[in-house]
């Protein structure tokens, strides 16, 4: 029984989702988030090289992460966990992307 809520409560929040939204967008780290890490690295009382280091560890992790990590819905996640073969179809989507253009 469970398992139809779980389902239902998924259908109505995707249907409620306001058009503007994304079910995947790419992470975004602002500069603010940035600037508020130093804020917290400041307050840590560490040593200077130490703190240094530790910014431009977090500054690199930033700029990689907006690249690689994704944010999605978690009705979305949820699907994906659920259905490998949706998994699966999107991947095959993925590999695809462009090739039917290419036959054209």
């Amino acid at each position: 029984m469970s398992d139809v809520l779980d389902e239902a409560t998924a259908l109505i929040r995707c249907k409620e989702c306001p058009w503007y939204k994304n079910c995947v967008t790419p992470m975004q780290i602002s500069t603010e988030d940035v600037e508020h890490f130093r804020l917290m690295m400041q307050e840590a009382n560490l040593p200077e090289q130490a703190r240094t280091e530790m910014e431009r560890i977090a500054e690199s992790i930033a700029s990689t992460s907006q690249n690689m990590i994704l944010q999605s819905c978690p009705v979305f996640t949820q699907r994906l966990k659920d259905d490998p073969r949706l998994a699966q179809r999107i991947k095959e989507m993925m590999q695809n992307w462009g090739k039917e253009e290419l036959d054209k």
